[in-house]
């Protein structure tokens, strides 16, 4: 012990020797009090005293120190000089701190905030109605995936702007087209023109039909889009209900010269019954309108692992690879004159997307132009197999 070795030295707690002990103390940040052999205290006392330890030379006791956490009074002039001397220091560099953060801050800033301010001056331009607005992309990673998702959700408005304004001329060309042959058969009516009476309420009663047809696709995309308040879900024997359909749709078929065929397996799927076959019904309604006479549509039904597979495929016109990606959507039709032609308004697909994605399933297509077209449907499995 340090202390026992100083006192070998002077045999005795002398006040140069008390004093040097003090002083090494309290350059380690501690205070000490030294007591003789007697117990006398021989240096000032101190408070919150840590720990006592008893001196020992050649096995016997000379006195003891008491150490405690120094406080001020114990330091030296030059200690308290060189404290000072180190605050002041840390003050500086404290100081220098703030000022080259400052300056960091006052050259980085503008840079940091003028991709924000981009960012914001083209969503307040989305905001006020001009869907060609682009954000610049650019600063760091975060900025660069924040103006980019902000140029997708301008496109997907966009694209969305321009099937609304589409789909709102398609429905009043449809509408015009019928109510005018109307309106004109029974002007002529009035003036005595049309003889044949019979043939006109015929013709009336066609257009008439015609409009139903629309105003019923009209309401169940709208059903189809609010689908939580609708479906009804339990186990589906998914393949007793393709047969089912498959036989109610079979005299068309046969009407048109086109063979139904019916590739089904013993598959329960987990879903609404009702909107199921209304998913069936749809495609098989698309197959039927654009497969020609001599053509087939077969209709399969099978276990894929956690999956129920139903697939409608035809061999009719296809669709050309530019407007595959399109055909679930709202109104969309490729050839809008084949397709008047034919009696669709491009509803009938956007309902199967809606309903089948409402199942928690999803909905995909194959086709080649002039080859036929197959349209999958998958959906949770009520009995999984392994695929």
């Amino acid at each position: 012990m340090l202390a026992a070795g100083l006192y070998r030295q002077e045999r005795r707690w002398s006040p140069a020797l008390v004093e040097q002990l003090r002083h090494l103390a309290s350059m380690n940040g501690y205070a000490l009090v030294v007591f003789d052999a007697d117990g006398r205290r021989l240096s000032p006392p101190v408070s919150g005293v840590l720990v006592r330890s008893t001196v020992r030379l050649d096995g016997r006791s000379v006195g003891s120190i008491a150490i405690a956490q120094a406080g001020g009074e114990h330091m030296t002039a030059d200690d308290h000089s060189l404290r000072g001397h180190l605050d002041r220091l840390h003050l500086l560099a404290g100081l220098l701190a703030i000022a080259i953060g400052l300056v960091v801050a006052a050259i980085a800033a503008p840079r940091l905030a003028r991709p924000i301010r981009r960012l914001t001056q083209t969503a307040r331009r989305i905001e006020h109605g001009d869907l060609d607005a682009r954000a610049e992309v650019g600063g760091g990673a975060e900025i660069a995936g924040l103006g980019a998702a902000i140029n997708t959700l301008a496109e997907t408005l966009k694209r969305e702007e321009d099937l609304r304004r589409n789909a709102a001329t398609d429905i009043a060309h449809e509408l015009r087209t019928p109510i005018g042959g109307i309106l004109s058969r029974i002007e002529a009516a009035q003036d005595g023109i049309i003889t044949d009476e019979q043939a006109n309420l015929a013709a009336m009663h066609a257009e008439v039909l015609r409009l139903i047809g629309l105003v019923d696709d009209l309401g169940r995309l709208a059903d189809a889009q609010r689908p939580g308040m609708l479906l009804t879900k339990s186990d589906v024997d998914l393949a007793a209900l393709s047969r089912r359909r498959a036989a109610a749709f079979r005299d068309y078929f046969d009407a048109n010269g086109i063979e139904l065929v019916e590739d089904v397996v013993a598959t329960t799927a987990f879903g609404d019954e009702q909107r199921l076959e209304q998913v069936l019904d749809n495609l098989l309604s698309n197959a039927l309108r654009y497969t020609d006479s001599g053509g087939t549509v077969t209709v399969s039904v099978r276990p894929v692992g956690y999956e129920a597979l139903l697939a409608v495929a035809d061999t009719g016109m296809g669709i050309s690879p530019e407007d595959l990606p399109h055909v679930f959507e709202r109104f969309w039709r490729g050839d809008k004159s084949r397709s008047r032609a034919t009696g669709g308004y491009g509803i009938g697909l956007a309902v199967v997307s809606e309903l089948v994605h409402a199942h928690g399933g999803r909905t995909d297509v194959e086709s080649v132009l002039g080859q036929g077209s197959t349209f999958s449907v998958r959906l949770p499995a009520a009995d999984p197999l392994p695929s």
